[in-house]
Order: structure tokens, then sequence, then C-alpha cells
């Protein structure tokens, strides 16, 4: 089956999954999509909002930087250039087990960056 989302089927020890979140209004808006170039340009080319709406953006990467050298690469500034009130951002690394709505788009790349999640353990019934 060909991989929806292009990457290569050989994983690689060394990269990781991320979810960037960026908090963005109408007035920071500009701000929100310079980060997401930024992303694009020096983290991961294949970067791409998961979601964008009226609070923020979600985008998940693959990389071999962590979460520090990723956020530094988001504020790569151009002369002049001021990104303002940038306190509502995380850099998130994905681990082992996930939940998705099921059929989302999030649900394929998880799948096919992170794995299969966790099943759930058999637990005994509580009494009531």
């Amino acid at each position: 089956m060909e991989n929806p989302f292009g990457d290569s089927d050989e994983p690689s020890s060394n990269r990781r999954q991320y979810l960037v979140l960026i908090a963005a209004s109408k007035d920071n808006a500009s701000m929100a999509q310079k980060l997401l170039e930024n992303l694009k340009t020096h983290v991961d080319e294949r970067a791409a909002p998961l979601w964008i709406d009226a609070k923020g953006i979600g985008v998940l990467l693959t990389t071999e930087l962590v979460a520090s050298e990723i956020w530094q690469a988001m504020f790569q500034k151009a002369p002049g250039q001021d990104y303002g009130d940038t306190r509502n951002m995380l850099v998130l690394e994905l681990g082992r087990d996930w939940a998705a709505r099921r059929d989302d788009k999030i649900e394929h790349w998880l799948a096919s960056h992170v794995g299969t999640p966790l099943p759930a353990p058999r637990r005994p019934e509580k009494r009531r």
C-alpha cells in the first residue's frame, strides 16, 4: 500500500514525531503563518497544519531534531522582523500510545508515523 504522507517506509531510529501547537488570533495570524513557514523551511519540508481554527494551528512533523532545536528553528527572524507575543506555543514529542477519532486525518498520520496504539489492558470489573 502506498503511504499517503509520502514518507519513507523505512523508519529511522533518529527521527521523531512532534506536534507543534501555535496559538493564533486575527491579531497575530501573520506571525503564526511565518512560524509555519519556518517549520517547513528549517525542520520538515512536509510539515503541514493538521488543523487551523480561530484559536490556533496544530502541525505534525517528523525530524531528527529535539524539541528545543525545533523551537529555535521556528523563531528564526528576518532582519526587522518581530514575532511579538509568543507565549502560547508548545512543541510536544508524540509517544507510542495515542487515541484519535476513527478514520480522521490524524489517525492515519499517527498510524503511519508512530505505529499502532497500545491495546487497553483487561481490567477487573468494578463492583457497584
